[in-house]
């Protein structure tokens, strides 16, 4: 049985985390589950989970966030902005595997995340998508990465549509369910310039070796190219059960996801990414090299938002 702990359990990722393991409560144990502050959600959670541990965010302050890993095998990140920091690199440090969720601790600390790697047993396992797909399709050092990229809500919108979309339109992503924040970043594709971040974090690439494909239906999660031309891709329907139960299995078992099928699957294609309408794409290619201006990226897209 694997020990685990959900910091952000009552979000998007925390709720389809807990699915995940409740399919398979003959491998899983929760021993702690930390939320923001929806108290509501959270003592329901603990009701049917019965967590050792477990703490309000908002109430009981960053302090917690340490005590909740203690006892955990694997600890799912799925808290917003950089507050879980120090529980991440206390993990690293104490030889606990990191499932990571959350795009601002790669792009703010990841220096540090991959410093502490190297002297620990821990493994740092994507959530994300796309980094997900690439960790399913590495064989051997990729000579580059396509990062795909839905386009988010407004992709194929004219100059003068785009003057005029409202946040009600951004929150309607075409193919993903999501929390707000991560999904007006789809519709910026700000989301991107994190992945690019967190790509050269995770697999140690150049930035030159990342590249950001559009790819409307979302079946190809990301693509890894090898020296001899050879490019892998992974594929399934968009469902972050998937990647969450990658991570914290580490292997391939039944899932709760519907599976492709391919004979109403007609079309998949593929497309440069137009940094010209969408320049914050452009970003995370920039800052690579600079965490200080990686930081300030994500701040002011934070306040932004």
């Amino acid at each position: 049985m694997k020990k685990i702990a959900v910091l952000g359990s009552t979000g998007s990722i925390g709720t389809q985390t807990l699915e995940v393991i409740e399919n398979h409560l003959d491998k899983f144990q929760v021993v702690s589950l930390v939320a923001y502050s929806n108290a509501e959600l959270l003592t329901l959670q603990c009701k049917k989970f019965k967590p050792k541990y477990s703490a309000l965010l908002s109430q009981d302050g960053k302090d917690c966030l340490i005590e909740s890993v203690k006892d955990a095998d694997v600890v799912v990140f799925a808290l917003r902005g950089i507050l879980s920091i120090d529980a991440v690199l206390y993990c690293i440090n104490h030889d606990i595997d990191v499932a990571l969720a959350n795009k601002e601790l790669l792009v703010c600390a990841g220096h540090l995340v991959v410093e502490a790697l190297k002297k620990s047993n821990s493994k740092l396992l994507p959530i994300d998508s796309e980094h997900s797909a690439i960790w399913q399709c590495l064989t051997s050092k990729p000579e580059k990465v396509f990062l795909t990229a839905s386009g988010g809500a407004f992709y194929h919108l004219t100059d003068e549509e785009l003057d005029n979309v409202t946040v009600e339109q951004a929150l309607k992503h075409p193919k993903w369910n999501m929390g707000a924040k991560i999904t007006i970043d789809c519709a910026t594709m700000i989301n991107k310039a994190f992945e690019v971040v967190e790509a050269h974090h995770l697999f140690g690439l150049a930035k030159e070796n990342i590249d950001i494909v559009v790819h409307r239906q979302s079946i190809v999660h990301s693509m890894v190219q090898y020296q001899d031309g050879s490019v892998l891709a992974q594929l399934s329907t968009p469902d972050m059960r998937l990647p969450i139960q990658l991570a914290l299995l580490q292997e391939r078992t039944n899932s709760q996801i519907q599976k492709l099928d391919f004979s109403q699957l007609l079309t998949l294609t593929f497309e440069q990414c137009d940094y010209n309408r969408f320049p914050l794409a452009r970003y995370g290619h920039k800052v690579i090299g600079n965490p200080y201006l990686a930081i300030v990226l994500n701040e002011s897209n934070y306040i932004f938002v």
